[in-house]
């Protein structure tokens, strides 16, 4: 049995282009990437030392108990792309496989592959190479179909690789101090795991949201569907009003107001989030500059200095309590006669009973739960009359609306049910169907409608 010998430096990492990285410097420079030059294959040898990285990491017992499969063919590579995202766009994937038939006795086979995973994201970094290391499988029926895996042999990830088209900056970190105890855990608050915002303060929405925006990509995951219905809507109230001066309510990743700006070229754009890290993150992927205003319950704006107002599934995601304070500093700030643009989720609708079913999948907590972009934390969809109230009583008057969505449409369904497994997953094929042969009825089916847009005047 042949066996490899260590190497002479540990403390460098060697450079594709010859020069030399510290471990420190390698440690803090790697990012993930998540889009690669297309077209530009990785050599075989880069391949072979991201492999023997992954062997010289620790395992229990030094057993080395794991397995790669290694997919480089780009026809497999198509063939995965529903089972396994990113698998077509990344030239080269590594699975990292254990098998069931060893002891999975002190989660010994997850601490192993962490290690040879991270071994291989670090000799990538050093390689030129952008690495990242994926959880996700959508559907390991078919991924164990195609990479022809036996019974007792799971995936326990991917990790894709390739020449990295894109530089993402450092991500925000945390605090050693917030995560560290010494001697013996000390109690300190925690985070609710309530996806209810009934359950949170909005200091806790405000923690949650920055720990979430830590993984660093732009969050563009919307439902197509309902993405471009928002956006139309949005830019069209925006162009029929004022909006010299502009007021976006708390836009978290900032995918809507990024869409949103063109409708408003002229317009001196600022808007409230719950921290700075949350409203940098925001600010980066935004067409031009925009002025942040940190919002504690008090947007700290002049009295009717705002024309126009802009709240996108916002209300869903903090307190009852903070829904009618927002609305109230909202209605301080924008001067009479001045539009609020708002879109909400109805609780009278198909969304609503999604829920329980996500419940019986066992995904319970807040890190599921079920919520539109660009929603980050708890979140509970809202009766349409509950919200018209709301406004109506802080002193808005509706002047028009748009519903849609009374069923699920195609990229929905199959959104929602790509996590499952057949015969479960064909539900999306019934769902589409009933929303093709109903379609005529969809108007008068509006009060059962998902979306809910409206444009409020002050």
């Amino acid at each position: 049995m042949s066996t490899t010998v260590a190497p002479a430096s540990p403390d460098v990492v060697a450079l594709a282009d010859g020069r030399h990285m510290s471990v420190d410097e390698a440690i803090r420079t790697r990012r993930t990437i998540r889009s690669w030059v297309p077209d530009r294959p990785v050599p075989e040898g880069f391949i072979g030392e991201l492999l023997e990285a992954a062997l010289w990491a620790p395992s229990a017992c030094n057993m080395q108990l794991w397995d790669f499969v290694v997919v480089t063919d780009e026809a497999v590579r198509q063939q995965l792309e529903d089972a396994v995202p990113f698998a077509a766009q990344a030239p080269v994937l590594i699975f990292v496989c254990y098998s069931t038939r060893f002891s999975e006795g002190s989660f010994a086979h997850i601490q192993g592959a962490s290690a040879s995973i991270m071994n291989m994201l670090l000799q990538g970094h050093s390689l030129g190479l952008g690495g990242f290391w994926q959880a996700t499988i959508h559907d390991r029926a078919k991924l164990h179909a195609v990479l022809g895996l036996p019974d007792d042999v799971e995936v326990l990830a991917t990790v894709l690789f390739g020449y990295p088209a894109e530089q993402p900056g450092a991500p925000a970190r945390r605090d050693p101090s917030h995560m560290t105890h010494w001697q013996k855990y000390h109690a300190r608050p925690r985070l609710p795991s309530s996806p209810n915002p009934r359950d949170w303060t909005l200091a806790q929405v405000a923690d949650y949201q920055q720990a979430r925006i830590r993984a660093g990509p732009k969050y563009n995951k919307p439902i197509r569907s309902e993405f471009e219905v928002v956006t139309q809507f949005g830019q069209e109230a925006l162009r029929r009003t004022d909006s010299d001066v502009w007021l976006d309510l708390l836009p978290c990743t900032g995918l809507y107001l990024e869409h949103l700006m063109p409708a408003a070229p002229e317009a001196e754009v600022h808007f409230i989030e719950l921290s700075e890290q949350t409203a940098q993150f925001a600010q980066r992927r935004l067409p031009r500059p925009a002025q942040f205003h940190h919002y504690d319950g008090r947007i700290d704006l002049p009295d009717a200095s705002v024309d126009v107002a802009t709240c996108i599934f916002r209300l869903e995601n903090i307190p009852p309590l903070e829904r009618i304070h927002l609305l109230n500093e909202v209605h301080r700030v924008l001067r009479p006669g001045a539009a609020l643009i708002l879109a909400h989720i109805s609780r009278r609708s198909y969304f609503a009973l999604m829920q329980p079913i996500r419940w019986l999948l066992g995904r319970r907590d807040v890190q599921y739960v079920l919520s539109t972009d660009p929603s980050l934390g708890p979140f509970v969809p809202l009766m349409p009359q509950d919200v018209a109230r709301l406004a109506t009583s802080v002193g808005f008057r509706r002047e028009r609306g748009a519903r849609h969505f009374p069923l699920p449409p195609e990229d929905e369904a199959r959104h929602r049910v790509r996590a499952l497994r057949p015969p479960l997953s064909y539900a999306q094929y019934a769902m589409h169907a009933l929303y093709s042969l109903t379609r005529p009825l969809h108007r008068l089916l509006g009060p059962w409608s998902k979306l809910q847009l409206a444009v409020y005047r002050r």
